[in-house]
Parts: structure tokens; C-alpha cells; sequence
């Protein structure tokens, strides 16, 4: 069975004020191994594509830099000059490698009537040896954090199986737990916001949306948060930390008890195990910033990474914070 909600870190009190005992959530028995037969899974309609978000380099603090002064006030809030400025100059963008989503369920099996979603790695055909990479790195990374059926995260998306088709495309199904993504919300929230009007007869109608939208957003981070530090604390980086790669199951503020972060898109996980420190294509980027940064021994490498994660986690969110917080502003 999944394990219970992890201890929080933020106080998150019902809007208002009241408080409620939690409710129990009806969750299946699942299995930690995967499905690797492309037999036991049906493909529904394309929902989408996109790119990764990694972390690439550090650029001058002429070119880098927050646009919005009290962002750069927020952040600075229990940190040094030394630090917000390694979070200034931080280059955060979009990788090479597009994929596929797409809708399916499963149709044999123990699992047999599952929703899932099909994330798609473009095939060797296509000469993608990086997708491949970052496939493998994902598919290793959810098998690790999923090895143990009695210690699984719940704000981390759930693995089903995987496969290759003949083209050479790595399919990965992920449970369907939520389609939108925390970017998702900071977008239909601000269009909503511009065709609403105010309602004038009620003069608590905004203390009350805004209420409703601090709760969401405060259970939006926080799970994100559990969800990192469930991975920190088994030896794995993100390293691909954004909105778009926290998916949630709801965007209605007003459903913001039953929200349910997960943080997908880990193809840029890293293995900081003390074994595995500085090995893997895919990290020689973080691994040479952390030997500019002075970091020379494991345990100097593995601290530098799991701050370099933190980092980014602070940057994207407390901007993307300020963002939704400011749309009744």
C-alpha cells in the first residue's frame, strides 16, 4: 500500500481558519514492479508535448538577475549575499529533447483499468542518443524510488512500466494522477482573473478567493517540497525543478484540501550516493559546478548538490509565489 502522507513542513489550516481531522484517501494496493510489456497497456489520444528545464550553467551577474525588486526581497529573507547571488546568476533552460504525451490505460493484468499517462522519448531513428539517455536515467531513477513498496512517496509520480518500440522511442507509463501542472494553474488562474469581474455586493468575495489561493498554493509548494526531500533522502537529485514538473490533480482552488502535488520529469536525476558521486553523462554539468564552487571530497559534492537543488526549488517557486500570490493584487 502507499505510505501516509509525509510530516509537513508548512502549517496549512483550513480556509477561515477551521481545521479538519484528514480524511482517509481510498488507495489501491500497488506493486513496485513494472510492466514491461507494451501488450498490457492501450495508447489513447496525444495530449501534448514538451521540454525538459535543466540546469546548464552559470552565467556573469551582468547577464543574469531577478526583473522584479521584490522578488529579490523575498528571496532574501534568510540568506546571504553569497547565496542570493549564486541563485542570481544561476541559467536555467529549456533542453533540446522534446517529448510526447499521451493518454492510455492498462488492459491486462492485476492493474487491468488503470488510467495512465504515456510520456514518449523521441526514438533512435530520430538520432536522439541524449533521449535515450535521459529515459534510461528516468526509468533507473523511478525503478530506485519505487523499489520499496512500503516506502513510496506519494508526491512523486508513480511509475507503471515501460518499453521500446520498433522505432526506437522509449514509451514510460506513469499512473494518472493529475494532468496539470503547477504552470497550469499560474495560467488559467491569471486568465480567469482577467474575465472575471468584482463582485461588488459582496465586499468579503476577494478577502475570501484570496484566502482560498494562498491555502492552494502554500499545499502546492509543500508537497513539492515533501517530494524532494523524500528523493534527497534517498540519495537522488531532481536537477529539472520548475512548474511544469510538479503535476497536480486539481487546479480549482476551491478543491485545494483534496490537492495532490507529484513531481515528474527526473530524466536529470542524479545518484549522489557516496559510490556513484561525480559518475553519469548526464551530471558532468553539475559535478563542474561544484568543483568551481570548491567542492572537492564526496561529502563536499554531495552537500553542493543537494543545496544546488534546494536552490533552484527557491528560486522558480518563491518568483512563481510571487506571481500567483500578486494576480488579485
Amino acid at each position: 500500500m502507499l505510505k501516509a502522507l509525509p510530516a509537513r513542513f508548512l502549517v496549512s489550516p483550513e480556509p477561515g481558519g477551521r481545521r479538519r481531522s484528514p480524511r482517509p484517501r481510498s488507495l489501491r494496493p500497488i506493486s513496485a514492479a513494472l510492466m514491461t510489456n507494451p501488450a498490457y497497456f492501450e495508447v489513447g489520444r496525444l495530449l501534448g508535448s514538451y521540454g525538459f528545464m535543466n540546469i546548464t550553467s552559470y552565467s556573469s551577474s551582468q547577464s543574469g538577475g531577478f526583473p522584479n525588486d521584490a522578488v529579490n526581497q523575498d528571496l532574501s529573507l534568510g540568506y546571504s549575499p553569497e547565496e542570493i547571488e549564486r541563485l542570481r546568476v544561476q541559467d536555467v533552460g529549456e533542453g533540446q529533447v522534446k517529448i510526447r504525451l499521451y493518454e492510455g490505460r492498462v488492459v491486462q493484468g492485476p492493474l487491468k483499468g488503470t488510467q495512465t499517462v504515456f510520456k514518449v522519448y523521441p526514438g533512435a531513428i530520430a538520432g536522439a542518443s541524449e533521449a535515450n539517455l535521459m529515459a534510461l536515467n528516468e526509468l533507473r531513477t523511478h525503478a530506485f524510488l519505487q523499489s520499496d513498496a512500503r516506502d513510496i512517496c506519494e508526491n512523486i509520480q508513480f511509475l507503471l512500466g515501460a518499453f521500446e518500440t520498433a522505432t526506437g522511442e522509449q514509451w514510460l507509463a506513469f499512473r494518472d494522477d493529475g494532468r496539470y501542472s503547477a504552470a497550469d494553474y499560474a495560467k488559467i488562474t491569471s486568465e480567469r482573473q482577467l474575465k472575471e469581474r468584482p463582485n461588488f455586493w459582496n465586499p468579503y468575495d476577494r478577502a475570501y478567493k484570496l484566502e482560498l489561493r494562498k491555502y492552494f498554493v502554500l499545499r502546492l509548494l509543500n508537497g513539492a517540497m515533501c517530494g524532494l526531500v523524500h528523493m534527497h533522502n534517498h540519495d537522488r537529485l531532481h536537477q529539472s525543478l520548475g512548474p511544469s514538473s510538479v503535476v497536480l490533480n486539481t487546479v480549482a482552488e476551491k478543491n485545494g484540501y483534496y490537492l495532490l502535488p507529484q513531481l515528474r520529469d527526473l530524466a536529470f536525476s542524479v545518484d549522489i550516493g557516496y559510490s556513484s558521486m561525480g559518475v553519469g553523462a548526464l551530471s558532468d554539468g553539475l559535478w563542474r559546478r561544484a568543483s568551481a564552487a570548491g567542492a572537492s571530497t564526496p561529502l563536499e559534492k554531495r552537500a553542493f548538490g543537494v543545496a544546488d537543488d534546494m536552490q533552484v526549488f527557491l528560486f522558480l517557486f518563491s518568483s512563481y509565489k510571487m506571481q500567483v500570490s500578486h494576480i488579485y493584487v
